[in-house]
């Protein structure tokens, strides 16, 4: 297989390269205002969501195309989406189930980042096993009643709305009987806790969801009631395919592996060491092909491409520590060792990373857990790529 770009995917590459020199102006802002104003200018360019169909604001851009563009931007330093999940996972789910009337009402606003989505699946008790979910969704004069609890939220504290999934049927088990909703995170006092979860890196990225009776207008169900485990699918596979996008270590954030090796130039390494380095490029590179092939012929056989670069990323970041020693352990990028370390490798305006070695490091535990976990990944390529049977 020729793994060379087309003239056409040359040519898309070249015309985010020019608008990012054109719009990208200061990446060193962060936070919930800052990243409303990127979505925004995005949308204006085109970018907001490459792969939603052109009617919807996009581009019809197939999962490749839209990987080219996700590496351009983190190429260029562009500061990650805080509408990730909006454009990601809820947009793609309502353009495939939702009505016209929830196109019209939900989509631009994704689109334009005037609204904040985050992500209601996850449970303590249903994490990889998705269909094991307890939270419940009652009718009631015109509406649901939401009652039960969600984990590992990101975005909920800054959230407009949640796309959720809640039992609505309580006799039925597993797939069956599951609803989607548009939640509005928005709620009366009382009927909604958000409880930011502190990670070991000193962050709160994730969060927990209690609800006590919080409301869903009946005209936000996406799809049918009962047939949420339907829209469900559609959402992950849309969220494996938009991680690992990018160039950083941490599902496209973070250091990167140039980092790292603006790194190993400033330390006098060991043999072994040195080949570690040598390997972290050989194994990238695979990556980078592979996911190349994959997303040209088979948008599923995203699973593969995160199998491999959630453990890359680990190897990444366990290997950075190793090199910065006790400094590694104790400093993240502000200043000393840990700083020096970051190379201005093409980024525009020369703005470091926000995520540093040492912060890289505790949270790179994750990448083998979040979006699917590493036996999930497995299960997926065995039976869904590969075709193999399930076990009895």
């Amino acid at each position: 297989m020729d793994l060379r770009l087309t003239p056409e995917q040359e040519a898309l590459r070249q015309e985010v390269r020019e608008w990012l020199a054109r719009n990208l102006v200061d990446a060193s802002k962060h936070g919930t205002v800052a990243g409303r104003e990127w979505q925004r200018r995005l949308a204006e360019g085109g970018w907001g969501a490459p792969a939603w169909p052109v009617e919807h604001g996009g581009r019809g851009a197939g999962p490749f195309e839209s990987h080219l563009i996700g590496q351009e931007l983190a190429q260029a330093g562009a500061p990650g989406s805080i509408a990730v999940i909006g454009t990601g996972w809820a947009g793609p789910a309502i353009i495939a189930h939702g009505s016209e009337e929830q196109q019209r009402r939900f989509l631009p606003p994704i689109l334009n980042g005037a609204e904040i989505w985050c992500q209601l699946f996850s449970e303590p008790d249903a994490g990889s096993d998705l269909a094991a979910l307890r939270t419940r969704a009652e009718r009631s004069a015109g509406a649901w009643r939401v009652h039960g609890q969600k984990i590992w939220t990101s975005y909920a504290r800054e959230s407009d709305y949640g796309i959720l999934l809640a039992r609505t049927d309580p006799e039925s088990k597993r797939q069956q009987g599951i609803t989607c909703f548009a939640f509005p995170m928005q709620q009366a006092e009382g009927r909604l806790e958000i409880r930011p979860i502190r990670q070991m890196d000193g962050r709160a990225t994730f969060n927990e969801v209690f609800f006590d009776g919080a409301e869903v207008p009946d005209d936000h169900v996406i799809g049918e009631v009962g047939g949420g485990w339907a829209v469900a699918i559609t959402t992950l596979m849309n969220e494996r395919t938009n991680l690992s996008t990018g160039l950083g270590t941490l599902w496209g954030d973070g250091p990167t592996l140039a980092d790292l090796v603006s790194l190993a130039r400033g330390t006098e390494l060991t043999p072994m060491q040195r080949q570690k380095v040598a390997n972290l490029h050989i194994v990238s590179e695979a990556i980078r092909l592979t996911a190349y092939r994959m997303l040209s012929t088979n948008g599923t056989a995203a699973s593969v491409t995160k199998l491999a670069a959630d453990r890359w990323g680990q190897q990444v970041n366990e290997l950075a520590v190793e090199l910065l020693g006790m400094d590694g352990l104790l400093t993240d990028d502000q200043g000393g060792r840990a700083r020096a370390g970051f190379a201005e490798h093409g980024r525009q305006g020369g703005f470091p990373p926000p995520i540093g070695w040492q912060r890289a490091f505790l949270f790179a535990p994750a990448l083998t857990i979040g979006g699917g976990t590493t036996e999930v990944q497995k299960n997926i390529l065995a039976q869904r790529v590969l075709g193999l049977p399930r076990e009895r």
